[in-house]
């Protein structure tokens, strides 16, 4: 339910305009024709000044007409007061011109153009019929505001005026209770909106609060395993807040201090150290000689065994040809496959040189870092490594600090990839969720964002609490988002959209439609362009700014949406409880 709260001045203003509206007598004009003040035509009322008047409302994709003449007679001129709103804005058709076209059973046509509206709103034809009987209006509306070509339908001209009389007699229809009046004047004031009830899906929602929370496994604190002084990384610096740091990537060095004899045991090892690398190096050297002559047999090889199977290749093409001898192909092809044989000698004989390579590299490398990875050379030296792929949110200590073991937190790192939104059921409204309900979260931190789950966006249930919490007697609910562009934070606050039960084709009324009048919901109905008649409602569910209508209103039927308010005014003015028109 939205409300709406207007200051005692205002109100006081409103309700001083909207009575005297509703106290306004109709008077004859020296143009002829009905009217209130002198900023509106009105109608003739009853049988004061004439024959009940016809009253039209009709409506088109973009405008609102409502449009007002008297029962017509044939000769005389008659003023057609037409009344063009614009929807969408409630604002009335300030510019443009209009075409009055009536057309005859007998093809003769009738036709006014209007290049302005009179006033604001208002536009008056006033044709003249010379013959009586059915006509077929349209109004072409031809306006920077709209662009419309209004089908009326059928109007009637009568011979005389006794005809005229009695179809307005017989048009009159006994007044409808719970009218009020509420001028086009009042409503372009206030730029009234209004609404059409239809059949809609709605949802009912069980609305709990949630959080941005980081789902399991996307969190994690890197800490030091030993006491020491912390150090950059090898081959940089200490990393920063917000930089984006990939699995197993050594983020930092500690540095633990070391006894004397620990230095002396280290000294001890580096030479050691020392001399592996020497002979390392002879070894390195030694292969690489070797790697050349093997290289060198590869070549040879390979260069002979092209040789034999071509001798053989020809040895062939002769025995066929009836020019050689059968001793000679043999000869050639055991050639080739001797030169083959030596070939793949070669090919493995480089290939064992490639893996003893290999092995020295990986001794070379261990021999470097040392046991565990630690370098060899200079003080013994820890990595801290990243367990996750993330952005670094916190680091809590600065290169050359003294961090302790597994209490001092260095660097805290968080995946925000995907994220999950952790709402809490209270246990009485647990009876009516369903085993795998939908959501729908809204963050105010991203002016109200609807976000569907599951939905485009690829969301999807994660959890539904199976044990209550025995403090807030509730249940979580964990629904899983994914955050590519990173704009969900953990820590931000939601409002969960629990989905408990779905209604198909609910006759539904704009949420902005219902106002409570004594704590009780009601409606105000378009009757005709300026009556409305107020409904008492039975509502149901709410869902996405409607509302479920039980009783009171019918499909089809529109109901005053923006200004509703401004009509209940108008109802509780002494005036509103007489006739449903006041002018």
């Amino acid at each position: 339910m939205r409300y709406v709260v207007f200051t005692t001045a205002f109100l006081a203003a409103l309700t001083v305009a909207v009575t005297a509206g509703c106290n306004r007598k109709p008077v004859i004009t020296a143009e002829g024709h009905s009217h209130g003040p002198a900023a509106h035509g009105g109608h003739v009322h009853g049988d004061e000044e004439g024959p009940e008047p016809v009253v039209i409302t009709l409506f088109t994709p973009t405008l609102e007409l409502f449009m007002e003449y008297p029962q017509l007679v044939k000769g005389q001129e008659a003023e057609f007061l037409a009344h063009l709103s614009v929807l969408a804005t409630g604002e009335p058709v300030r510019t443009g011109s209009l075409v009055f076209e009536a057309t005859g059973a007998d093809g003769r046509i009738v036709s006014r153009k209007l290049d302005a509206p009179r006033r604001e709103g208002l536009f008056v034809p006033a044709p003249t019929f010379d013959e009586a009987g059915a006509y077929h209006l349209r109004l072409v509306v031809d306006s920077p505001q709209a662009r419309e070509t209004i089908d009326v339908g059928e109007i009637r001209v009568y011979p005389d005026a006794r005809a005229a009389e009695e179809a307005g007699a017989r048009a009159a229809e006994p007044e409808q209770p719970n009218l009020v009046s509420f001028l086009m004047e009042q409503q372009w004031k206030i730029g009234m909106r209004l609404g059409q009830a239809g059949k809609r899906t709605l949802t009912r929602r069980l609305v709990v609060p949630g959080q941005v929370i980081a789902p399991q496994g996307a969190s994690a604190v890197v800490s030091a395993p030993v006491s020491g002084r912390l150090l950059p990384p090898a081959d940089g610096k200490l990393p920063c807040i917000g930089d984006r740091v990939e699995a197993g990537q050594v983020l930092a060095r500690v540095e633990p201090p070391l006894a004397a004899t620990e230095l002396y045991q280290l000294s001890a090892n580096r030479a050691q150290v020392q001399a592996l690398e020497m002979e390392l190096s002879l070894r390195e050297l030694d292969l690489e000689t070797k790697a050349l002559d093997v290289e060198r047999s590869v070549i040879q090889s390979n260069a002979r065994l092209d040789y034999a199977r071509r001798a053989m290749q020809r040895a062939k093409e002769i025995l066929a040809k009836g020019a050689g001898s059968q001793e000679q192909y043999d000869e050639a092809e055991q050639a080739f496959k001797l030169a083959e044989a030596e070939a793949s000698a070669a090919q493995a004989m480089r290939k064992a040189c490639e893996i003893s390579r290999e092995h020295l590299n990986r001794l070379r490398a261990q021999t470097q870092a040392g046991p565990g990875g630690v370098p060899a050379t200079g003080s013994l030296q820890l990595p801290l490594r990243v367990p996750i792929a993330g952005r670094i949110v916190s680091v809590g200590r600065s290169e050359g600090e003294h961090v302790e073991a597994a209490t001092d937190v260095v660097f805290r790192i968080v995946n925000t990839d995907r994220v999950w939104i952790e709402a809490w059921v209270p246990e009485a409204d647990l009876a009516g969720l369903p085993p795998q309900p939908n959501a729908s979260v809204v963050l105010a931190s991203l002016a109200g964002k609807r976000i569907h789950v599951p939905g485009e966006a690829g969301g999807r249930l994660v959890h539904l609490g199976s044990v209550v919490d025995p403090d807030t007697r509730s249940i979580p609910v964990i629904y899983e988002l994914p955050n590519p562009e990173g704009v969900l934070r953990v820590g931000m606050f939601a409002d969960v959209h629990l989905e408990t039960r779905t209604i198909v084709d609910a006759v539904a009324i704009p949420e902005e439609a219902v106002v409570l009048d004594n704590g009780r919901p009601i409606a105000f109905v378009l009757i005709e362009g300026e009556s409305f008649q107020r409904r008492d409602l039975e509502i149901g569910i709410r869902d996405d700014g409607y509302v479920e209508v039980l009783g009171g209103i019918r499909e089809g039927e529109r109901v005053a949406t923006k200004g509703a308010y401004a009509v209940k005014l108008s109802s509780l003015a002494p005036a509103a409880f007489g006739h449903g028109h006041g002018h």
